[in-house]
């Protein structure tokens, strides 16, 4: 049905709104109809008409006609049904990624199909605005190279290892870069540079909201993902919505308390998970580190050290056995939150032993099997596709799609096409 508004919504926040369901629907069923979705959103047939006349005009959707199913039966001769769908090349999103593991530039078409990417060189993480201006000018390069009317584009996703705050465009702090409140720059720069919206978001969070859309989660609206590489996060979705608390932070379970180690997490404690159960623990396991305090200058080594790592074979117990750590904050997470899915993510979480290690322990101290409520499964999202697909959820299918920037995109089209 449709969503109930605010006393005060106008006409225009609601055809916003109306189009945000409308086109998400469409592309998660390409070929549904019109009455079917007036059926599924109870909208008037002459409301539906108009949005859908808008988003024809705006070569964001097609009208086509839907092969009819195999049952074996003549087709039936008449009117035939008329679906709509997605226009792959309708619109474009962007997305930068800033992590040691997959640091890059990248852009995706409306279906979320990464269709540009290039990475960026980077081996220093000091200074939140720097790394802003360094992404952001790779991003420009690219959308130049690929020839992307950049008013096609919706906008871009920032996907990075911090606590954010979305509402106030800001990099709230990162214990992994080492950064502070940034005061919204990083945002500001990729917004200048780019002359594109912007949404910057917790790693864990984009990989969640891209999963909700594109992968494991699909129009699944209770579930967690855990991200696991050199450090751990959660990010948690209940009715749709990512679980933020009060100041951000949310869903920072590497700090829930483990066994003891002689590491120092960046909370200066020794019993931490991220000591136990991530990249960190398991590289000072494997003796290849020579200190034992986090240190942010030293993150492309960690990230060139993990990598090797989780592919080499010989590692696997180890894996497991990180796996099997992660587990002891799985449990209290589904109780606390009784998700639909649990997703492992991440340079570590989606690694076959270290998975298993996690289900293992689940079933084998905690009760894990078919009655528990909850799945515990692997991402299908690279961490490097979810900034870019972050900014389509964001600024496409949504109710803050810029639609008059695409509807005078394609009217100039138009008239060139008629000029020529």
């Amino acid at each position: 049905m449709v969503s109930k508004s605010p006393s005060g919504a106008t006409p225009a926040s609601l055809r916003r709104t109306h189009r945000g369901l409308m086109l998400s629907r469409i592309q998660a069923e390409p070929g549904v109809s019109r009455a079917d979705l007036v059926r599924r959103f109870g909208f008037s047939e002459m409301a539906l008409t108009r949005i859908a006349r808008d988003l024809l005009g705006a070569e964001i959707i097609e009208e086509f006609d839907p092969p009819a199913p195999d049952t074996g039966k003549q087709r039936r001769i008449g009117r035939p049904r008329i679906g709509l769908r997605i226009i792959p090349k309708g619109v474009f999103a962007a997305g930068i990624t800033v992590s040691a593991y997959f640091s890059e530039v990248s852009i995706c078409d409306a279906n979320g199909q990464t269709i540009a990417r290039q990475g960026v060189d980077n081996t220093s993480f000091e200074d939140a605005a720097e790394t802003a201006r360094l992404y952001s000018s790779a991003l420009c390069a690219l959308i130049n190279e690929t020839g992307i009317d950049i008013d096609r584009i919706v906008g871009v996703g920032v996907a990075l290892s911090a606590d954010t705050s979305p509402d106030r465009n800001e990099i709230v702090r990162s214990e992994y870069f080492g950064w502070g409140n940034d005061g919204g720059q990083f945002w500001e720069e990729v917004r200048r540079n780019t002359g594109l919206p912007v949404e910057i978001e917790n790693i864990a969070n984009a990989l969640a909201l891209s999963e909700m859309r594109f992968g494991a989660a699909r129009d699944v609206s209770e579930f967690a993902l855990a991200h696991v590489a050199t450090f751990a996060g959660v990010g948690a979705v209940s009715d749709g919505r990512v679980v933020r608390g009060a100041s951000g932070g949310a869903g920072r379970i590497g700090h829930f308390r483990s066994e003891t180690r002689s590491l120092r997490c960046t909370c200066g404690r020794n019993d931490c998970l991220n000591l136990s159960a991530t990249g960190f623990g398991l590289l000072a396991k494997l003796g290849k580190l020579d200190h034992d305090t986090f240190d942010c200058s030293k993150l492309p080594v960690y990230a060139r050290s993990l990598l090797a790592a989780v592919d080499d074979a010989s590692n696997a117990d180890h894996l497991h056995e990180a796996g099997l750590r992660l587990a002891e904050a799985l449990d209290p997470l589904a109780k606390i939150l009784a998700p639909e899915l649990i997703i492992l993510s991440g340079t570590l979480g989606s690694k076959d032993a270290y998975f298993k290690g996690a289900e293992q322990e689940l079933t084998a101290s905690f009760g894990y099997g078919p009655d528990s409520g909850f799945r515990l499964v692997k991402g299908v999202v690279s961490p490097a596709d979810a900034a870019s697909l972050l900014a389509l959820h964001t600024f496409c299918y949504s109710d803050r799609l810029d639609f008059e920037r695409l509807h005078n995109s394609a009217s100039g089209n138009v008239k060139e096409a008629a000029s020529a």
